[in-house]
């Protein structure tokens, strides 16, 4: 609904919005430990809570055994699926990418691993310019945080009720690589024109 709000006010006064989605690959999987510990810090968490979770990470090993041999390796991420505090803590990591310091054309929300991050914008050219530098936030926040997006998953939208003539195309930058194809097809609920982009072959991953 926020979503749909926000589009629709946007196309309303004349501006171009993007809409740029995000998978996190193997999401609970990916929750990197030290990462959360910090998001707790920032959110000033009560130190017994604080000191709990920290216990709760404190000396984690994977073991696995085969024929006569055994390999053990140190944990520093991830969560048990179905795990009951799994969820809370992956999201006290996500949230500092919901509350980067975007430009003010923007407004970001997340649903438990997906994020969506919509942007609105004067022209075409303007649309291109500020998804590519909230991109480069976005990636940066991706190598320091160990996490991967989902690059087939993950996709940009920029939608337009213009009806003149003018370029259609944008080129998203990750990595310093542009990475997009196009479809052309039609919004039922309110017969926008729009062009999609599809991530292909970036990686977010330090």
């Amino acid at each position: 609904m926020v979503v749909k709000q926000y589009i629709e006010t946007e196309l309303e006064k004349g501006k171009v919005v993007i809409m740029a989605s995000f998978d996190v690959k193997c999401a609970f999987d990916a929750a990197w430990w030290p990462a959360i510990l910090k998001g707790l810090r920032d959110a000033k968490c009560p130190r017994n809570l604080y000191q709990i979770t920290q216990d709760y990470f404190r000396e984690r090993r994977a073991v696995i055994s085969f024929n006569s041999s055994t390999m053990e390796k140190k944990i520093i991420k991830g969560f048990p699926q179905g795990s009951c505090c799994g969820p809370g803590l992956w999201n006290i990591q996500y949230n500092s990418l919901r509350t980067l310091k975007y430009t003010n054309h923007k407004k970001a929300v997340a649903f438990a691993d997906d994020l969506i991050i919509m942007m609105k914008a004067e022209s075409i050219q303007e649309a291109e310019n500020i998804p590519n530098v909230e991109m480069s936030k976005i990636s940066a926040w991706a190598v320091n945080n160990k996490i991967r997006f989902n690059e087939h998953k993950s996709k940009v939208m920029l939608m337009t009720r213009r009806k003149r003539k003018e370029r259609k195309e944008i080129k998203i930058y990750l990595n310093n690589k542009p990475s997009y194809s196009s479809t052309q097809y039609e919004i039922p609920w309110h017969n926008i024109r729009q062009q999609a982009y599809f991530y292909g072959t970036h990686q977010l991953h330090g």
